[in-house]
């Protein structure tokens, strides 16, 4: 036997598959809203560490700046030291006359 379209339980059928799909519909929205605000507050984490870590490289490359610049100052410090010393070491052999016979060969086990 051939049913209707009219009876009872094609209609019952579909009503009952349309609950299922509406509760499967509900059911996947609210995991899906779950996983949403399960993420949001995971990359809001995430995006405190990263500002976090964004402040402390810009400290440390703060301070490598300075150091940096005081290399540099010690650098020239070190450079003007040494010029002054070749000046002086220049200096001092005509300041004493200059021994031109050569003391300089007479130094250490060479003697």
């Amino acid at each position: 036997m051939k049913e209707s379209a009219s009876d009872f339980s094609i209609i019952k059928n579909y009503v009952e598959l349309k609950t299922k799909y509406d509760r499967e519909m509900r059911s996947l929205s609210e995991s899906s809203r779950a996983l949403e605000s399960k993420y949001k507050s995971h990359i809001v984490k995430l995006e405190a560490e990263i500002a976090k870590r964004n402040e402390f490289i810009k400290a440390q490359e703060a301070k490598l700046q300075e150091l940096m610049q005081r290399t540099a100052e010690k650098d020239e410090q070190i450079k003007n030291l040494g010029n002054q010393l070749n000046k002086i070491r220049m200096a001092a052999p005509q300041a004493t006359g200059g021994d031109a016979d050569g003391k300089k060969g007479k130094f250490g086990m060479f003697k």
